[in-house]
């Protein structure tokens, strides 16, 4: 296939990328209606006095073509005014036209950008709740995509052009009016020229707005591979891969300039259309004032103004359909965004208080927010947690990694788990968070269930979710202060996050640092070392205070001092907490009191450290 073809896009929309027909979801009316409904009183005033500005400058116009009519013995409204008088309202037109202009051009553009940030915000709540099997099956570049080029052309818009489209209605709806005060016949110009100019934009719009949905989805299979080789750049380079990775991007990218090209072709084909019928009108308008002056039928002031109208206004209408044409694009970032806010969310989980776009989503009411806020689980030091015939898979094509699992950790106890790469260790943990549906049985906190639909009992999903403090393989600390990765709640003293830094031994260090608790912790925590990253996972996880502590692997890549301290954790800050670890290095898990054994999804033993995991050992030296 030749560079410029796009006759197969469906190899290169392979990252699940798909592309809308036909008309647009009446959703995303409503969409804007709720995005636009708590600016609208100030709205209809902006409009309404973007309507007067444009009227009187407009009018202007009229009142010239008035004054010639007067110089050439005609009577009209203006009989008897001076000629300072005549200026003096000219003067006053225009400068009250242009202020009401002014005033509704930033106000408007104003209200209209914090509309469209509102959705921006609601869409990003939303999709901040999505299940976790959507981030599995969704490339990150395509989300990107979504809130990043989609928005742009929404916010390109509705941020402030959408102004300038308006005035452009207002424009075509005062021209109409005042070529009628001039000369009532030039309207079957201006409706011939509108009809025409609506057809040709009826021909191109399904066109246009098929080309512009291809080149949204084209975009998004070149940001997704962008993003997926800027992660993995130390891995292609190792293995040599670059060639390979550059020239699919190179595919990718010139499917998408292909879609570009195809998407201008079809708007520059719409603009010669459309000035080729305002070339038309001026030649009909010309020919036809020459005619009219002559019968008699009209003045040369009216028909002075009616032209100079009918010249404006065909400009106007062609402009009015070239925004119309823009505004299409917006549209359908709209459309592509308003997808996302309308997905269904996790299952259990709830929008919080402040979301305002009614979408059919369970809210937090205000009071329930509040209350939660403060609530804790249990108010004991540890807790239980109870797995009742666990089955367990992360999609239905996929096999199950958790067969019929059945165990129980007492409140207090330290509970190791054990089993090969593959075994559905950490499986297990995301069964216990609820991080995807269990197809059959439940996980439970002291017999307390998370409530996960309408109409079942069982306790609020986030209240369940924190009384588990976790800390994975891979630490994950935040773009921010390094105060805002300990206490994210914002609610704790410098006293107290001092002191659990002490306990886990980087005191000192952050006391070296110029900024303190204040010091930037860079994306991901790149600009500290692992042993550091994972030294601070294990103060936040203290700071919870969460009667449950899960430690997945999270000694598996430190060096031995940093291990050291984990190990001690687990003895000493955490043992008044119920524990579950898993651990690669097994001597971190000789002082737990029971031992999970894991092979396959299923459990092949649960008794006293003592005999599970010598058993284990064997099996892995064999």
């Amino acid at each position: 296939m030749s560079k410029g073809s796009v006759k197969s896009p469906e190899k290169y929309l392979s990252d699940g990328e798909v592309r809308r027909e036909g008309n647009y979801s009446k959703t995303i009316f409503e969409t804007l209606l709720l995005a636009y409904r708590p600016y609208l009183k100030r709205i209809i005033l902006c409009l309404t006095l973007g309507l007067a500005g444009r009227a009187l400058l407009l009018a202007n116009t009229n009142v010239i073509g008035m004054w010639v009519d007067e110089l050439i013995g005609k009577t009209t409204a203006l009989h008897g005014l001076s000629s300072q008088g005549l200026i003096l309202l000219l003067a006053v037109m225009a400068l009250s036209g242009f202020s009401f202009t002014l005033f509704f051009r930033v106000y408007f553009s104003r209200l209209s950008a914090q509309a469209i940030s509102a959705f921006y915000d609601e869409v990003t709540l939303r999709t901040s709740r999505f299940p976790m099997g959507f981030f599995d099956n969704t490339p990150a570049g395509r989300i990107i995509t979504r809130f990043s080029s989609d928005y742009g052309n929404i916010f390109r818009l509705f941020g402030g052009p959408l102004a300038e489209f308006i005035s452009i209605i207002f424009d075509l709806i005062m021209m109409v009016i005042l070529i009628s005060l001039a000369n009532s016949i030039y309207l079957i110009f201006v409706v011939f020229i509108g009809v025409m100019n609506y057809l040709v934009y009826k021909l191109n719009q399904e066109k246009m707005r098929k080309a512009r949905r291809d080149l949204s989805a084209s975009r998004s299979p070149s940001i997704a591979h962008f993003a997926e080789t800027t992660q993995g750049a130390s891995t292609i380079r190792s293995f040599r891969r670059q060639k390979s990775f550059g020239a699919r991007f190179e595919r990718l990218d010139s499917y998408f300039i292909s879609q570009k090209m195809e998407t201008t072709k079809k708007l520059i084909s719409f603009s010669f259309q459309m000035n080729s019928l305002t070339a038309l009108l001026l030649l009909l308008t010309g020919a036809s004032a020459y005619f009219m002056v002559d019968k008699g039928w009209a003045t040369v002031g009216s028909v002075g103004v009616a032209f100079s109208f009918i010249a404006l206004s065909g400009n106007t209408v062609q402009m009015f359909f070239e925004w119309l044409s823009q505004f299409e694009e917006a549209m359908i970032g709209v459309e592509r965004l308003d997808q996302y806010m309308r997905m269904d969310i996790e299952k259990g989980s709830h929008l919080p208080s402040s979301a305002s776009f009614n979408t059919g989503h369970p809210v937090y009411s205000p009071s329930v927010e509040k209350y939660l806020a403060s609530r804790r689980l249990t108010e004991e030091r540890n807790a239980s947690v109870q797995a009742h015939d666990i089955w367990f898979r992360y999609r239905d094509d996929l096999p199950w990694v958790l067969k019929g699992i059945n165990f129980e950790v007492q409140a207090g106890e330290r509970l190791g788990i054990v089993g090969r790469t593959g075994s559905g260790k950490s499986s297990l943990i995301q069964a216990l968070f609820y991080l995807y549906p269990i197809a059959k049985g439940h996980m439970s906190i002291n017999n307390h269930l998370p409530k996960l639909s309408e109409g079942s009992t069982g306790v609020d999903l986030n209240l369940y979710r924190r009384s588990m403090a976790f800390i994975a393989q891979e630490p994950i600390l935040f773009q921010g202060t390094l105060r805002f990765n300990l206490d994210i709640k914002d609610a704790l003293s410098d006293e107290r996050l001092w002191e659990v830094l002490e306990q886990v031994g980087l005191k000192a260090w952050v006391q070296s640092q110029q900024d303190g608790l204040l010091m930037r912790i860079e994306e991901r925590g790149k600009n500290l070392s692992l042993g550091e990253r994972q030294l601070l996972c294990m103060a936040r996880c203290l700071l919870q205070e969460a009667p449950i502590v899960i430690m997945d692997e999270a000694t598996s890549s430190v060096d031995p001092q940093s291990e050291e301290i984990m190990v001690r954790a687990t003895e000493e800050f955490f043992s008044d907490r119920t524990q579950i670890i898993i651990a690669h290095r097994l001597s971190t898990l000789a002082k737990c009191d029971r031992i999970l054994w894991l092979q396959n999804g299923e459990i092949v033993a649960l008794g006293p450290t003592a005999e599970v995991l010598p058993r284990f050992k064997n099996t892995e030296l064999v």
